[in-house]
């Protein structure tokens, strides 16, 4: 008999988890992205602008962006203004799940340092979460979807987090590449 880890059985909920933000604001469920499609798109934007900034590690980053949102599979989805008004109760509860829930210890250390922000890859890839969702919303808002506030709250985040981890100048370039091909 084979026996699947319960860390995948997780990590394909979220295949399935619709993100809540794009729902409130109309995008259809079958056109809205999925967590886990948000953890995938994250993942390359942090392998191609890590790519770009001597001294990251650049495995860490693509491992904290595949397991940065598995929290999600025991909470759902909480859109950014609802995890705001919680604070740091929304990080706690959905860490003890993880460490209570998930096997892997290898997922656990991760998720935990990720969500603690204990590094500069954790907040290097909560910046690429970021942009991740930008050219998301900008693909919804070109489509017609009424999506301003996360597209202009999102860009704003983004701004602030590459001004602090120095990586401005690489980000825009990058967001200006991006925005040309688009």
């Amino acid at each position: 008999m084979i026996v699947i880890p319960n860390s995948v059985l997780y990590a394909k909920i979220l295949l399935n988890l619709v993100r809540t933000g794009w729902l409130l604001r109309g995008v259809p469920t079958p056109l809205a992205e999925t967590v886990a499609e948000h953890s995938f798109l994250s993942a390359f934007i942090c392998i191609e602008i890590g790519s770009r900034i001597q001294g990251i590690d650049i495995g860490k980053v693509a491992l904290y962006t595949l397991v940065h949102d598995i929290g999600e599979a025991f909470t759902g989805d909480i859109t950014k203004p609802i995890g705001l008004k919680l604070g740091e109760l929304k990080n706690r509860i959905e860490e003890d799940y993880v460490l209570r829930y998930i096997d892997n210890e290898i997922i656990k250390e991760l998720y935990k340092r990720y969500v603690n922000q204990e590094d500069f890859e954790a907040k290097f890839t909560r910046l690429c979460n970021y942009i991740a969702t930008l050219l998301i919303g900008i693909d919804y808002k070109k489509l017609g979807y009424k999506v301003d506030e996360i597209v202009r709250n999102t860009n704003n985040e983004i701004e602030e987090l590459s001004k602090e981890l120095n990586v401005k100048d690489i980000v825009k370039n990058l967001l200006t590449e991006l925005m040309t091909e688009a």
